[in-house]
């Protein structure tokens, strides 16, 4: 399977001013321009314009006519973004070749750039899906605001095929009803909890609490540990991981669809406290929560490679429709 083939679908034809244009062809170019790191439409543009790029645009791709840069940045808002959205999603779902055994990682990224915009009502958010270990992502789905991420995160979870994977995702979507849906698609989940869920919170470190300093309790009733210690970046990290299966202690043990764990993260500065479907030991919920920055990785790319969160498209279906693409270019030549 080709995959430009592929995402090229969700262009067609189009009459713009009198001139027939193949959106095709604009969904091509964009790939082509984003796999050379090129960050703006300007570049993109400026490059397919050059000689080389056009002899190899007709030769390989045969598209003989490039618009003008006015009608090009039109015609990128033409390309219908949910259609580009749901070919992405399908292609890079049958690459990955089910998710057993695999881990998802969701989260949301603002386009910071969008904030400010008049044809904006609320900054773009958009929620990703990125499984950890091919380092790709298989969906996204936006939102008008970050206080909009967490349905945009359920119906994400309800269109992707995740049966067998594990979801891990920060404490905005700890959220029954999230959880839920991860359950009743085949999957398991590690999400983090702070006050958002205070009840469940409170559970949680207390019961913790208690059995880490109680020195009867640290005797007769320990919590799992596991403690790893890594130099990198002139510092050095230091993370206890504290798990234990006796959900029985819950209140809230009710209210959580299949939880059967919990525990926290120790770091000199902090304290993290996490659930989960799965019966963890305290390094399994070490690395889960290790693999929970992958996605934060792809967003920290789209920034630094492609200049995101500086983009200035005025229409909202072409922030969309570069997002997908920028991820695209991502999962076909990822950074290592």
């Amino acid at each position: 399977m080709c995959i430009i083939d592929e995402i090229k679908k969700a262009g067609k034809a189009v009459d713009y001013k009198g001139y027939w244009y193949n959106l095709s062809h604009i969904v091509e170019v964009l790939i082509l321009g984003l796999l050379s790191r090129l960050q703006t439409l300007e570049d993109i543009h400026e490059w397919a314009k050059s000689r080389y790029a056009k002899e190899m645009l007709q030769r390989e791709f045969g598209i003989r006519r490039l618009p003008c840069y006015s009608h090009f940045t039109v015609l990128v808002g033409m390309i219908d973004s949910n259609e580009l959205n749901k070919i992405f999603m399908e292609i890079f779902q049958k690459l990955v070749n089910g998710l057993t055994g695999k881990t998802v990682a969701i989260d949301g990224k603002t386009i910071c750039s969008t904030a400010n915009m008049k044809d904006y009502k609320s900054a773009l958010h958009i929620a990703s899906a990125f499984v950890v270990q091919h380092g790709i992502t298989i969906g996204q789905l936006a939102a008008d605001a970050k206080s909009n991420e967490i349905p945009a995160v359920q119906e994400l979870i309800r269109l992707l095929d995740i049966e067998g994977a594990t979801v891990v995702a920060d404490a905005l979507n700890c959220q029954k009803k999230t959880v839920d849906l991860i359950v009743s698609k085949g999957a398991d989940y590690v999400l983090a909890v702070k006050k958002n869920q205070h009840n469940l919170y409170d559970d949680i470190s207390e019961m913790v609490d208690f059995k880490r300093f109680n020195k009867v309790e640290e005797r007769e009733s320990p919590l799992e540990k596991f403690t790893k210690t890594e130099k990198g970046h002139g510092r050095i990290d230091k993370r206890t991981a504290y798990v234990t299966l006796d959900v029985e202690w819950l209140l809230e043990r009710g209210n959580w669809t299949g939880l059967r764990s919990f525990g926290a993260i120790v770091t000199p500065n902090e304290t993290r406290y996490y659930i989960s479907s799965r019966a963890l030991s305290a390094e399994e919920l070490l690395n889960f929560t290790r693999q929970e920055w992958a996605v934060e990785s792809m967003h920290w790319q789209l920034d630094v490679i492609y200049s995101e969160d500086r983009t200035t498209l005025h229409k909202e279906n072409a922030q969309k429709t570069l997002n997908i693409l920028r991820k695209t270019a991502l999962n076909i030549d990822p950074i290592p």
